[in-house]
């Protein structure tokens, strides 16, 4: 039976797919990215995923498609990964001082430390076009599979707090703000007055 193309389809992302990641992740996301990378944003995330896919990465990401086409991506973390991978990633695609700079710019954003019985929600992303089409909860539905069968017992991510529609998007699919971070330089650089924690405890499996 033909998969209903009303649906989004899940699955897991290929090299092929990182010029339309990066083109939607740039626009959706334009408050993280453009400041890490200005003008050069799309060649900036396209590397970081290129990285991860092709390396062998810790990360995991998805795309969902709708019509066809690209229509969301996911980045979700197991294990911390070292800023010297996010430099050298990035450092062939947009030159070794703006990789520098970049990497300087979202350590502001960073997690930390990725506990044992977490699975870390790094990035979501959605194209404007597919947006009110469950895209978003498409995907979350698979970093939960996914962190379910790694192990693991909490779904977490960070949010800004001007993000009005990520907020509620996380709130009615079961997150629970834990704490917020409230910046000056966050501020300065991302036009934000801070940014939320927020976990969404998972069933342990027997």
């Amino acid at each position: 039976m033909p998969a209903d193309p009303t649906v989004p389809l899940v699955r897991p992302a290929r090299p092929g797919d990182a010029d339309a990641v990066a083109a939607l992740t740039a626009e959706a996301l334009a408050a993280k990215y453009r400041p890490a990378f200005g003008r050069h944003a799309e060649r900036g995330i396209a590397a970081l995923l290129l990285s991860d896919v092709d390396g062998g990465g810790t990360s995991h990401h998805w795309v969902a498609e709708l019509d066809g086409r690209v229509a969301g991506a996911v980045h979700l973390v197991l294990e911390e990964d070292a800023g010297l991978d996010y430099l050298r990633a990035v450092r062939s695609a947009i030159g070794a001082w703006r990789a520098l700079r970049a990497v300087m710019v979202l350590s502001f954003l960073g997690h930390g430390r990725i506990q044992p019985e977490e699975a870390y929600i790094d990035e979501l992303a959605v194209a404007a076009w597919a947006r009110r089409r469950g895209v978003a909860r498409a995907l979350l539905r698979r970093c939960e599979e996914e962190a379910a069968a790694a192990g693991r017992t909490r779904l977490t991510l960070w949010v800004t707090l001007d993000n009005a529609p990520a907020l509620r998007l996380y709130a009615t699919a079961g997150f629970m703000e834990r704490r917020r971070r409230r910046w000056i330089t966050g501020r300065l650089v991302f036009g934000s007055p801070g940014a939320a924690f927020m976990a969404r405890e998972l069933p342990r499996r027997p």
